[in-house]
């Protein structure tokens, strides 16, 4: 670390002596600094992801992104989204983060305002409470574009924005006080987005973000003045350097905006098989604002600091995400889905100097800088799941599940409370339903961070003396004791929730997808109508062997009624027997008879008919003649 600070003896006057702090407190949130939860990303310091839909199938969702999320997750999976789609989703983080300090207090228990001296180091915990974060976006073709589809929304990082260690527990001063006690700071992405179909099987997007960011962070620093104003305590042979009241608070507050910008693509080969990818570019950040210094107790009653300028520069990684998934398909309905992601965050290269504080103008100190070093380390996560889908009749009914793993951020030397960089583990479950214009999707993630104890003399960070440089050093330029050695665990419950609306609906069917292939809901070949559009006069297809110039009305039907013989007075009508014997052998019929019956029988349809009725007696003018019939026997 370094600064542009003089050291200031124990002869310092009151006046210098608080510039001095002024200066101490610039430095020490300066060195104290951290990434604040809102600008963390993930692989252990998100804690994933974005979307009801995603959470439920473990943040397994690159290779799919078929709703609004495709904005942060793949914009190249907003090409396939036919119509006007409306999501609103938001994530509920209930995080539970604990230290338990090695040790204990190096304070005389015979100073009355030290009682808690030699005592352990109490238990400290996260008392921010529940924190949200809220997802909003609009996708559209517009109605017209049937291989571009456009999104829009404004989303912040799935982390948790708000962390608090309290500076006191049970009447003694916190363990970890010198390393960190509050963030409330975001990060908001408003989005604008794009996603085009280059083939049937290529998919493409990019999404531009303006990333607008807001800081608030309060640290503790230890403002070592020398021996004769804070107290210095040996334990076991060390010096240790902790009296509460050269603690001095502070608090800065910045914002500042930058940009940044998503790539995706999407490949699906076939029916059953899909792989996905997304890029996110480094985001650098530069905030300015005020920083507010709090006089340590030691200092003169009624004097006050003033606060002073400073500006927070700090790069938030490059991210991506490489994902495969296998559908199974029955014609066109996605009955199932498994899927796996892997990520990669290049925190080791961004966080290689840390953030970087400066004030350039504190009373009689100028151009004080410092660089927090983190010593961060570029992260791993695996993420498998998938759905269920039902077809209900009235509505569709998707079951999800999945897990995923989130290696460390840092390693035990560099393990501190700013941030939950533990590796992570978790079990994720949801369910959707949609019916009609509407869906609704409930996730929950249960999040185990797996527990780590840094021991005596592994630890490495130790409190900031901004009266020292803003070096972790004492008056007499020895280190300050390590106040990271102890145990860590954490814990987080994610609920998340969300609701879609196909606005396309509420004015009639959805739109058909005319470029795509057949296994895509509503996919509609080219030249043919969609089936809802098509006119009841031609759902029936004629028959191909009909002559076009053929009348509608003769088109030949299934079969047609039973012709019955024409009436002929002389005959009466003879009704069919149960069982038909053969009658007697009838004389020849004459040349008329002979040739109706020869019409008859060309008129007649292909249809077995009954036997016909006996013939009339013989005319005495015709001489007999014998003819065998189709049911005589042969001779």
């Amino acid at each position: 670390m370094h600064g542009r600070v003089s050291v200031l003896g124990a002869k310092t006057t009151g006046r210098d002596l608080g510039r001095t702090t002024a200066s101490a407190s610039a430095l020490a949130i300066a060195s104290a600094m951290v990434l604040d939860s809102g600008s963390a990303r993930a692989g252990g310091f998100e804690i994933p992801d974005n979307g009801a839909q995603a959470m439920g199938r473990g943040a397994a969702f690159v290779a799919k992104a078929d709703d609004g999320s495709a904005i942060y997750h793949n914009p190249a999976g907003l090409a396939r989204q036919r119509g006007t789609h409306l999501l609103l989703n938001g994530n509920i983080f209930l995080h539970s983060y604990e230290f338990q300090r090695i040790g204990t207090f190096p304070d005389d228990p015979q100073d009355p305002q030290t009682p808690w001296g030699n005592s352990p180091y109490p238990l400290v915990k996260n008392i921010a409470g529940p924190f949200f974060a809220p997802f909003l976006a609009l996708t559209t073709d517009f109605g017209y574009f049937d291989r571009l589809t456009f999104g829009a929304g404004v989303f912040g990082p799935p982390a948790i924005g708000n962390r608090t260690f309290p500076l006191g527990v049970a009447g003694k001063p916190a363990a970890s006080r010198y390393d960190f006690v509050q963030s409330r700071s975001t990060l908001i992405y408003p989005t604008v987005s794009a996603g085009f179909r280059v083939t049937k099987w290529l998919d493409i997007g990019v999404s531009g973000h303006v990333v607008l960011a807001n800081f608030d962070q309060t640290t503790v620093s230890y403002t070592d003045l020398g021996p004769e104003v804070c107290k210095v305590n040996e334990v076991d042979g060390e010096n240790k350097n902790e009296d509460f009241r050269c603690d001095s608070r502070s608090t800065l507050q910045a914002s500042g905006t930058s940009f940044a910008a998503t790539l995706g693509a999407m490949i699906r080969p076939s029916a059953s098989f899909a792989l996905g990818a997304s890029f996110r570019t480094p985001t650098n950040i530069n905030a300015v604002g005020l920083v507010t210094p709090t006089a340590p107790r030691v200092l003169p009653e009624g004097q006050d600091l003033e606060p002073g300028a400073a500006s927070l520069a700090l790069q938030l990684p490059w991210a991506l995400r490489v994902g495969g998934r296998y559908i199974g398909m029955d014609a066109d309905f996605e009955l199932y889905d498994l899927e796996l992601d892997i990520t990669y965050e290049g925190w080791g290269t961004a966080q290689a100097l840390g953030p970087i504080v400066t004030v350039p103008d504190l009373g009689v100190f100028k151009d004080i800088q410092t660089i927090v070093q983190h010593g961060y380390n570029s992260t791993i996560g695996l993420r498998a799941g998938g759905a269920y889908n039902i077809d209900t009749g009235d509505g569709l009914l998707s079951l999800r599940g999945g897990a995923y793993f989130d290696s460390s951020a840092t390693d035990f030397q560099n393990t501190r409370l700013d941030f939950d960089t533990l590796a992570k583990v978790a079990g994720t479950f949801g369910v959707g339903y949609k019916v009609g214009s509407f869906g609704v999707d409930l996730g929950y993630a249960a999040v185990a961070s797996i527990p780590r104890t840094v021991g005596t003399g592994q630890g490495d960070i130790r409190p900031v003396n901004g009266a020292a440089n803003g070096a972790p050093e004492d008056a007499a330029g020895e280190l300050l004791p390590a106040v990271n050695e102890g145990s860590y665990r954490g814990f987080t419950h994610i609920v998340s929730l969300g609701v879609s609306v196909s606005i396309d609906s509420f004015f009639g069917p959805p739109r058909p997808v005319r470029y795509g292939n057949s296994y895509e809901p509503y996919y509609v070949p080219p030249g043919e109508e969609p089936e809802e559009s098509k006119p009841a006069a031609i759902e029936k297809k004629p028959d191909a062997d009909r002559d076009d110039d053929e009348p509608e009305e003769k088109k030949p039907e299934e079969k047609k009624p039973e012709r019955r013989p024409p009436p002929d007075d002389d005959r009466p009508e003879v009704k069919k027997p149960a069982k038909p014997l053969p009658p007697p052998p009838p004389p020849p019929p004459d040349d008329d008879e002979e040739e109706e019956e020869e019409e008859e029988e060309e008129e007649a349809p292909a249809v077995k008919r009954p036997p016909p009725p006996p013939p009339p007696p013989p005319k005495p003018d015709k001489p007999p003649t014998r003819r065998k019939e189709w049911w005589e026997e042969p001779e």
